[in-house]
């Protein structure tokens, strides 16, 4: 049988059916760029977070236990309204504090500044801009520690040390940037949640006598939500920390405070 023109052997009907049918569009698993996401969120946030803010790798979360020493640091400040307030109440009972001040405010309010200065507070960078880390942008992140430093450091004249960032959170960028910037993040172990809509000046003082023990950072506002209640409960703060020993110092003196180990950690998250 003579084949048709141009067919080779084996090519008939059944050969044509039998080929490999033309490559289709490429299909994207889902699964890739979720495991993609959970893995970049885990290294940019959930690590910080483990680590960090909560097991205190590389920051100062508190200092020497055995002591009777205590920091009180006030964050947000300065307020025209409620930090002379504040101020007072520490000028009465000879008590010098750590201030973290947003520089924006402390150039609004050079007057108080000067007097936080001239009192022997210690006046710290909290942010270049007040939001909490994990919505800002990697580069945004990054950049404010270091801003916030310089722009205090105008402001004092003295090149912080420390910062504490927003809401003591922090991301892979912010733990980047305080490391560029030569700063070592602080955290606290007493907060008297002074900003929440139903604390009073009663629950922020019982919030402070329950969870101070030796070595202890408390977390305080001078402005913002929460010195709606943190001005007119210092004064018991400060007689309960006395009547119990404690002596109230800024961070810049409290002994044995340093940036934790991996070995604190450990203990930290295991609850020891």
């Amino acid at each position: 049988m003579r084949r048709p023109a141009g067919q080779s052997p084996g090519r008939g009907r059944a050969g044509r059916a039998g080929a490999a049918a033309p490559p289709g569009p490429r299909v994207t698993r889902p699964w890739r760029w979720l495991t993609g996401l959970t893995a970049g969120a885990a290294l940019y946030i959930g690590l910080p977070y483990l680590l960090v803010q909560r097991g205190g790798l590389g920051i100062i979360t508190r200092g020497d236990p055995v002591g009777r020493q205590v920091a009180l640091t006030f964050d947000d400040g300065p307020d025209l309204s409620s930090t002379p307030l504040v101020l007072d109440t520490l000028r009465a009972a000879s008590v010098r504090a750590t201030f973290f001040i947003l520089p924006m405010l402390g150039r609004q309010h050079p007057a108080l500044l000067r007097r936080l200065l001239a009192e022997g507070h210690e006046v710290l960078p909290h942010a270049h801009r007040h939001r909490h880390a994990w919505t800002l942008l990697p580069w945004t992140a990054f950049r404010d520690p270091g801003l916030a430093t310089r722009e205090v450091e105008g402001l004092t004249g003295t090149r912080p040390r420390f910062q504490r960032p927003p809401h003591g959170a922090y991301s892979l960028a912010t733990v980047l940037g305080q490391r560029a910037s030569g700063v070592t993040g602080v955290h606290w172990t007493v907060e008297a949640r002074d900003w929440a809509p139903d604390a009073t000046p009663d629950t922020v003082r019982a919030a402070v006598q329950r969870q101070m023990t030796p070595g202890g950072i408390i977390v305080l506002h001078d402005a913002g939500p929460g010195a709606r209640t943190t001005p007119a409960a210092l004064p018991g703060i400060l007689a309960d920390l006395h009547s119990r020993g404690f002596e109230v110092v800024p961070l810049r003196d409290l002994r044995g405070a340093r940036p934790g180990t991996l070995r604190d950690v450990w203990r930290t998250l295991r609850g020891r």
